[in-house]
């Protein structure tokens, strides 16, 4: 019987040392995968850290090439040619960008009916960007001139109200 009880005890221990030992190694297996799991959260949040950082310079780079393009875009002259008519107003404008803004009137039709007179006239708005013309235009103000402008693609506002930038003026 005592053979039996050491036998018992004996494979008691082995069992409860096979269980300690797994225990152990389980331990050792969470911990090791914790260890992993960080290590992979890190690499991950440094990954998305690093996307997010070079989306935002590609979009920021995209958006400066964009201006620049549209910039040059509406700096491009559509036509060039010359307007006569009577100078009806130039004046100096604006709030931050001060530019010079006039108004020509190129004729038109005079209606008569019943002993009044209605003028239908064509009045062409223009922008100028040299204050040598600008001051040359304010003599004449009032009298039959010749314009010679610029079309540009698109008005920016440092250069005036309209896309038509008058470059010079003569008397007509």
């Amino acid at each position: 019987m005592s053979s039996l009880k050491d036998n018992f005890d004996e494979k008691k221990n082995a069992i409860g040392k096979a269980y300690d030992d797994k225990k152990k190694e389980l331990k050792e297996d969470i911990a090791e995968t914790k260890t992993n799991i960080s290590k992979g959260v890190e690499t991950g949040k440094k990954a998305v850290s690093s996307f997010f950082r070079k989306l935002m310079w590609s979009v920021l780079i995209l958006g400066v090439l964009a201006g620049i393009g549209y910039l040059i875009f509406a700096n491009m002259n559509y036509s060039v040619g010359s307007r006569a008519g009577e100078l009806i107003k130039i004046s100096e404008k604006g709030v931050v960008f001060k530019t010079y803004e006039g108004q020509v009137s190129l004729g038109g039709l005079t209606m008569t009916g019943n002993g009044t007179d209605a003028n239908i006239g064509n009045v062409w708005e223009f922008s100028v960007t040299d204050k040598a013309v600008f001051e040359k235009m304010d003599q004449m103000r009032g009298k039959k001139v010749i314009l010679t402008y610029k079309e540009k693609y698109r008005a920016l506002p440092w250069r005036g109200d309209t896309k038509y930038l008058v470059t010079d003026v003569q008397a007509n």
